[in-house]
């Protein structure tokens, strides 16, 4: 598990920014306020995205991400890998279009309850579409 949250690349940055990779690498070395690397290696170092946003969004760089770069960073950097989030994902659409109801109920109220609600939710639609029980 990455211990800064989601991590991202000079090229999750330039898409963030909407620029080239190069772009990115001027930044590093001109701005001595720019996020430093948090994991990765020496030639392709990663960079907590919360800075880097913080950072875009000081310097005039970001106004907002764009819905898809988020979906993408959340994938990325769920703890246990983009695999594990897409097929937690699907589970989660397969629940909303059998039981819509039960959705509803579960997500009516604080992210708490919809923690503590989802598994029990998820079980039982994967059961009765798949009789995983």
């Amino acid at each position: 598990m990455q211990e800064h949250g989601t991590e991202v690349t000079a090229a999750g940055i330039a898409r963030l920014a909407g620029v080239g990779r190069a772009a990115v690498s001027n930044w590093r070395r001109r701005h001595a306020d720019f996020p430093r690397p948090v994991g990765g290696t020496e030639t392709s170092p990663s960079f907590a995205l919360a800075d880097v946003e913080a950072w875009l969004r000081a310097q005039g760089k970001l106004a907002e991400v764009p819905p898809r770069e988020r979906v993408w960073q959340q994938l990325a950097g769920h703890p246990e890998g983009p695999v594990a989030a897409l097929v937690q994902a699907g589970c989660v659409l397969l629940l909303i279009h059998d039981r819509p109801t039960l959705w509803l109920d579960a997500s009516a109220g604080s992210d708490e309850r919809l923690a503590d609600l989802l598994p029990a939710a998820l079980d039982q639609v994967l059961d009765a579409r798949f009789g995983t029980g």
